[in-house]
């Protein structure tokens, strides 16, 4: 797992906070990001409509709209009203921006290139360095036939690979691990974010789950939050890893044939179920994903498998309603790379949690 990049800040004693307060730079970039996120959620508006829901003078919407429409972020388009007159209304330009994630494999990797509207407008995959490395540097340069990306979002295994990191020198570059890429394509472009926050399982060679809760995505006071792989229900049972992983499905189905796959499935599904119910006793989660390197018809059988098991639960849980029930992936046809394409948006155009 590589290292995530952590940013250092000094914090001021309450008193010089409370003096000094917001800049306006900060309230004037806080605003800007607060009018993106409100045309992404909810489409073209005029300016009386963002005003009333952002609780801002039209005089101050007509500001923040005039440096996104500089920015290239925002159109301007006539919206017919009741009367002979037409309002103006103002949506996010889908090609304003685009946002790049990148998987990197210990020989080659991933990319995908996504724009505003949450579309995936490039994806490669290469199985060898130099074909990848040239490839992302067209993308990174602006030469693949879309702008340079505003930012990167990489998950990466390897630690000191200078070559590959040096390749974004200049932009901004975020490091995540998998299940937080993949929570950051659900948050913006997928399920939402839930009341309670949203837990994803991911079900690769590893057994992984990641939190965002609030906004926030949950790392640990060490980073390694969400590497439940090692779960041992009892002294007796075996780990997630071992009985749960996509490593498990494979290795189950070369000595067993393809006919086992229900056997793998029932023991797979006890497994995850008791993470799933240890997680919820924790932190109660909104909503569980589950998701992976399995076949779909694999992940969708395991899926209502935990469900009849989480029924089971009822006879000596009372109650069990507190036990979410785990749906799949909103996107399961796109990988990693797709939520780390995402996260620069997050982190450079949305709002920042409290």
């Amino acid at each position: 797992m590589g290292r995530r990049l952590v940013r250092h800040q000094t914090v001021r004693p309450l008193e010089d906070r409370d003096a000094q307060g917001l800049s306006p730079e900060d309230i004037a970039d806080h605003n800007g990001r607060s009018v993106s996120a409100l045309l992404l959620r909810e489409g073209p508006q005029t300016r009386q409509e963002l005003a009333a829901r952002l609780k801002l003078t039209e005089p101050a919407i007509t500001g923040i709209l005039q440096r996104l429409l500089a920015a290239g972020l925002v159109c301007k388009g006539n919206r017919q009203t009741a009367t002979r007159y037409k309002a103006a209304e103002f949506a996010l330009v889908p090609s304003g921006a685009y946002g790049l994630g990148v998987e990197r494999y210990k020989n080659g990797g991933c990319f995908a290139l996504c724009n505003l509207a949450g579309d995936r407008v490039l994806c490669e995959r290469f199985d060898e360095d130099d074909a990848f490395l040239a490839a992302l540097s067209e993308v990174v340069q602006g030469k693949a036939g879309f702008r340079i990306p505003i930012g990167v979002g990489v998950v990466i295994s390897i630690d000191h690979d200078h070559e590959f990191m040096a390749l974004f020198d200049g932009l901004p570059c975020f490091i995540l691990s998998k299940p937080e890429a993949v929570l950051a394509g659900e948050r913006l472009f997928g399920i939402g974010e839930p009341e309670g926050g949203l837990v994803a399982v991911l079900i690769n060679d590893h057994v992984q789950a990641g939190l965002t809760i609030n906004g926030r995505f949950y790392r640990g006071s060490h980073g390694r939050a969400g590497a439940i792989g090692g779960m041992r229900p009892g002294l007796a049972e075996g780990t997630l890893d071992r009985m749960a992983s996509a490593v498990s499905y494979r290795n189950f189905i070369a000595v067993h044939g393809d006919g086992a796959v229900d056997r793998w499935i029932e023991q797979a599904s006890v497994h995850l179920l008791d993470s799933v119910v240890t997680i919820a006793g924790f932190i109660s989660p909104g909503a569980v994903l589950l998701g992976g390197h399995l076949p779909a018809d694999v992940i969708d059988r395991l899926i209502a498998k935990i469900a009849d098991a989480r029924l089971g639960k009822e006879r000596y849980f009372v109650p069990a309603a507190w036990i979410p029930p785990v749906h799949p992936l909103s996107f399961a046809d796109r990988d990693v790379a797709y939520g780390a394409a995402i996260a620069p948006f997050i982190e450079l155009l949305l709002p920042k949690p409290n």
